[in-house]
């Protein structure tokens, strides 16, 4: 009867062993670099940015396409997402929760639409703004490891 014990105590760790590496190895941790340069410095940028809103292409806008560059701020916002468990993170998604003043996301490229297990990958976000580079603003990041929904939140 004892022997019957301690192989069940060794199979009760194994499992909680495997659950909290299935929890805490699946997540993501995202870390954040951001640049901000004034938009009348980079006219040719602007008015590439001007193009893309008026004709819909922007993959987020919060506000009207500004008439000329002064007081507009250009940020790039890159997020490096390191994957540590040993799951894929599958279907990630990323909204930015804009700050007041937050005129548009003209631009949002990366390789992290899945990221592999025990690898990185970068996200990069361009936003037009006339609120300061430093104003609060957030972006939620989900996915899914094997079916279940996961999110963390980046400070930007």
């Amino acid at each position: 009867m004892k022997k019957l014990n301690i192989v069940l105590l060794a199979i009760l760790i194994l499992l909680i062993a495997f659950v909290a590496c299935f929890f805490i190895g699946g997540t993501l941790r995202a870390q954040p670099r951001k640049a901000a340069v004034a938009a009348a410095d980079q006219p040719d940028a602007f008015a590439s940015i001007q193009n893309i809103l008026a004709s819909g292409g922007a993959p987020r806008q919060f506000g009207e396409a500004p008439s000329s560059a002064d007081g507009c701020t250009l940020m790039d916002v890159t997020i490096t997402l390191s994957n540590y468990g040993l799951f894929d993170a599958e279907w990630i998604d990323l909204t930015l929760a804009p700050a007041q003043g937050d005129i548009a996301v003209y631009s949002l490229t990366g390789e992290a639409s899945s990221l592999p297990a025990r690898s990185t990958g970068q996200v990069n976000l361009k936003l037009i703004t006339t609120a300061a580079a430093d104003a609060p603003r957030t972006v939620e990041i989900r996915y899914y490891i094997f079916g279940m929904k996961r999110s963390v939140t980046v400070a930007i």
